[in-house]
């Protein structure tokens, strides 16, 4: 399963999942296209990876 969306409903969708055998979700909860930038990461590729990601699907 993957879903995008509100925190409550992928609660609820996770929930579910676990009470089946569905062995792998994947949630998106609660924003936009998130991005994690580690520490050590080069903050202005970090950035522009981030950019060219958020408009990859358009």
């Amino acid at each position: 399963i993957a879903f995008t969306g509100s925190t409550t409903t992928g609660k609820i969708v996770l929930e579910l999942a676990a009470r089946s055998n569905i062995k792998n979700v994947t949630l998106e909860l609660g924003g936009k296209s998130p991005f994690i930038i580690c520490e050590d990461a080069d903050v202005d590729e970090a950035v522009e990876l981030a950019h060219r990601a958020l408009f990859f699907n358009q």
